[in-house]
């Protein structure tokens, strides 16, 4: 079993359904990260590993630069920008996370996928937290995804450094 099949919709999809299905603009919220996001947090990542770092300031490299652009300045560029880059650390979260289930033993794989619900609840609980504070308004939105792109990045993290407990080189 993969995370995607535990994971609920991520709630950045939702919110960015919602403001699409509000502002009536179709797809735009689609925008996938390019393999060239893909190698500048790989790039960032190695360049952490090679200075004993921990890789937590690679999170936002991608969103950062896009949010200081002229189309990361609408709410929903914002949105888009920080989705793009929590795709790109999705996959990598997923990928740890498969790699880490084939290197452990049942108890233990079990309970990473026990850590792994409560994890996705937490994060959901989380990013809604935005919405009730600013009651649904447009700051929400930005905030939300932001909270989305920190929790999956840090978390496809933790389960790298779970990984290479389990995997040591």
């Amino acid at each position: 079993m993969s995370l995607r099949s535990l994971a609920p919709i991520p709630l950045a999809a939702i919110y960015c359904a919602a403001i699409l299905g509000a502002l009536a603009l179709g797809p735009a919220c689609a925008q996938s990260p390019t393999p060239a996001d893909e190698e500048q947090i790989a790039a960032c990542l190695q360049s952490q590993r090679d200075a004993e770092r921990d890789g937590h300031d690679c999170i936002g490299r991608i969103a950062d630069k896009c949010l200081d652009a002229p189309d990361g300045q609408s709410t929903l560029g914002m949105v888009q920008c920080l989705d793009r880059e929590t795709k790109v650390w999705d996959e990598i979260l997923n990928d740890e996370y498969n790699r880490l289930l084939g290197a452990l033993p049942k108890a233990a794989a079990d309970s990473v996928r026990s850590a792994e619900r409560a994890w996705l609840a937490t994060r959901d609980a989380d990013c809604h937290v935005a919405y009730d504070i600013f009651e649904g308004g447009t700051m929400a939105q930005p905030i939300a995804a932001r909270c989305m792109l920190d929790h999956v990045g840090a978390r496809a993290l933790q389960l790298r450094d779970w990984r290479e407990l389990a995997q040591p080189k």
